[in-house]
């Protein structure tokens, strides 16, 4: 069966979402969607990637973070010194895109390190990946575009689904299992989904050719590589009639994980290694999510509302370890978050005549940080953040459409009780006030699509887009290292784009485009003299000084030979750090690429991938390197007439030893077998 067909104003390739879907997914929350649409017909125009529940499941995607490699532009990454699950969008990190389920933004508000390893994918319809031309009704701090998880919604009266499975070693030992149930229920005025998940990984098994080192101590069982999370997401929507509709969701995540020890080359100590003899775990890794989402129609025009409560509660305990011995719990630790973000968005979308639609957003949120470390007393920041956009799209003439947008974003500091000495008790630690920091920000974009031949779309496209800094770049003292900058300024960011979408000969599908961003005052730690609260004899402070240009081009294709099915993508990828030319941009290879074939016979499927990358720099000195690699995974699926699925497979086929991150070596040939029984 083909997994695209064509619909509207572009080619749809729902498998790896190597393209734009125009089409309708019907099980996709559309409440939860941003996207830019062209007037009357409503066709979403091009530009994002989507991967839909179906590729996911195709591809054993069991966590965002790992999902988000099947998508053109954006590279999965592994934060190695935190154990996390990261991404780059165009060599844009996690600071940098923020992400949202169903249009609500959630993130750690502190110092944006989210974790994607935590969430998981069960509950999701599709993942939409917006790039450097965004829409502006995402709200503020979307510099390199946006990631929205939309979650699922009912078609039938009473649907369903329970599945699960389990992962093997090499030499057949149990490492990881995972269970999920969606439930859901369509009916004439209300709808109802749940979904429930659990994954849970012992440890995971080393490849054969890795060496021990004095932290890694053995060649088979990754250290401290245990990872849980547990979700519950329940939706119940009321639909008095055919346009107006109105959600109540709630979503609670708890996690619980290990830090892999560092297992590379570099001694464990001197400067700069503190993070390589850590033993850190992260016993609650929390999140809780309230919110309401509404549309109402006003004859031609819609009004949009999202009302939410995000909490966020971690807790981290470091251990004194040396030479793989494990001690009692280092200074400073256990720390303590309890963060929370309350906020609404007010969204209108006016019809001006029949080719004209004018959108207009509000945002409004809260971000409340909360630390203690070792007991100490709680701080405490506050800031407030509010944002006005503006986007009008406008049919020229038939198949061209013009879209123009601005926005002003806002931030204002409203609490910032730190702890610590300062100048007021330079001896004795206490809270005290930091001093205050506001900032404002204007973004604007324009965009030009032309419908092409049967389903094709050229698209050209600006957009110049800003970040606040975050609490922590803004106020961390980093242990008496740095001095806090409460008055650091928005990072820029211009985006330039040329693509295009649409079909080939021989029923065959591309989705191809340059880009170019320019990025100034970008954040960078400066070297100071000592000064103020820092205790280093060589403190830094963070100052908008970094330039840098990223240029790359995206290819997607999608199509068939024969009975087989053959898509993937390629990235390539060049970062330059125009303000210090020595720095090395970390994190993300010159080419990627990922790439899928199936091969269908009756209720028989089989699929083989490879993911291939090369050396990417895991510091920005160059002393560190993960080097390229390219590891291929296979599986046998069966479907019975019931519709019950069963597979089994094998990832990183010939055994080989990768990493993201050097010195954070991952997973070596490992296997699984899955179930999974609608109704």
């Amino acid at each position: 069966m083909k997994q695209w067909e064509w619909a509207g104003w572009g080619a749809c390739l729902v498998q790896l979402g190597t393209l734009p879907c125009a089409m309708a997914q019907a099980d996709v929350f559309t409440l939860g969607e941003i996207t830019i649409t062209a007037p009357g017909d409503q066709a979403e125009l091009a530009g994002s990637s989507v991967l839909t529940q179906q590729a996911l499941r195709e591809q054993n995607q069991d966590t965002v973070g790992t999902a988000l490699n099947l998508a053109a532009g954006v590279h999965s990454a592994y934060a190695g010194a935190r154990g996390e699950q990261v991404f780059y969008v165009r060599g844009f990190d996690r600071l940098q895109v923020p992400v949202y389920i169903d249009g609500i933004p959630t993130y750690v508000p502190y110092d944006g390190r989210i974790d994607l390893g935590h969430f998981t994918t069960y509950d999701l319809s599709r993942i939409e990946v917006a790039k450097g031309f965004s829409s502006l009704i995402y709200g503020p701090n979307a510099l390199g575009g946006a990631i929205n998880l939309i979650t699922r919604r009912p078609t039938r009266a009473f649907e369903g689904e329970v599945g699960g499975g389990i992962g093997l070693s090499d030499d057949g030992g149990l490492d990881n299992h995972r269970v999920h149930a969606n439930l859901g229920g369509k009916h004439e005025s209300w709808w109802f989904q749940a979904g429930v998940s659990r994954l849970k990984t012992e440890s995971f098994e080393l490849p054969s050719g890795f060496r021990p080192t004095n932290v890694q101590q053995g060649e088979g069982q990754r250290e401290n590589s245990r990872h849980k999370d547990d979700k519950l997401s329940l939706k119940l929507a009321l639909t008095p009639n055919a346009g107006d509709e109105y959600v109540f969701g709630y979503v609670r995540q708890q996690g619980e994980k290990g830090q892999p020890t560092y297992a590379g080359e570099l001694p464990l100590s001197g400067s700069g290694s503190g993070s390589r003899r850590r033993w850190w775990e992260w016993p609650q890794w929390d999140k809780t999510s309230y919110y309401f989402s509404s549309s109402t129609e006003l004859g031609e025009h819609v009004i949009r509302t999202r009302l939410y409560h995000d909490v966020f509660e971690n807790t981290l305990v470091g251990y004194d370890y040396a030479n793989g011995v494990v001690g009692g719990v280092s200074s400073g630790f256990p720390s303590r978050y309890d963060d929370d973000s309350t906020g609404l968005s007010l969204e209108g979308d006016f019809a001006l005549g029949s080719r004209n639609l004018l959108r207009v957003a509000y945002h409004f949120k809260d971000d409340v940080h909360r630390s203690s470390d070792d007991g100490t007393p709680w701080t405490h920041f506050k800031d407030r953040t509010q944002a006005l956009s503006f986007e009008d799209t406008l049919t020229l003439a038939d198949g061209l459409t013009l879209v123009g947008g601005v926005s002003y974003n806002q931030r204002k500091s409203l609490s910032t009780r730190n702890y610590g000495t300062n100048a007021g008790s330079p001896s004795t630690p206490s809270l005290y006030d930091e001093p205050g920091g506001d900032d404002s920000a204007v973004n604007y974009q324009l965009g030009l699509f032309r419908q092409v031949g049967a389903g094709g779309q050229v698209r050209l496209s600006f957009a110049s887009r800003s970040r606040f800094a975050t609490m922590m770049e803004r106020y961390s003292t980093r242990f008496g290292t740095v001095i806090p900058n409460p008055d650091l300024k928005a990072e820029r960011a211009r985006h330039y784009e040329l693509g295009y979408s649409g079909p080939l000969a021989g029923g065959w599908l591309l989705d191809a485009a340059v880009f170019r961003s320019d990025v100034r005052d970008s954040i960078q730690n400066v070297t100071i003299a000592q000064q103020g609260d820092c205790t280093s004899s060589a403190c830094e402070q963070p100052q908008n000084v970094a330039r840098a240009r990223h240029v790359g081009l995206e290819l997607g294709l999608q199509g068939e030979v024969g009975p087989i099915e053959v898509m993937g993508n390629y990235t390539w990828l060049r970062r330059k750090n125009l303000s210090a030319p020595d720095v090395r941009p970390t994190d993300t290879p010159r080419h990627k690429l990922f790439a899928s074939v199936g091969w269908s016979h009756g209720p028989w499927k089989l699929t083989g991938n490879v993911e291939a990358a090369s050396q990417r720099y895991s510091s920005s000195n160059g002393q560190q390197v993960a080097h390229g690699f390219a590891v291929y995974g296979f599986k046998a699926g069966y479907t019975l007439g019931s519709g019950m699925q069963i597979e089994a497979g094998v990832r990183n086929l010939f055994d080989r030893l990768y990493a993201y991150s050097e010195g954070y070596p991952m997973a070596g040939r490992n296997y699984f077998v899955n179930i999974n029984v609608p109704f």
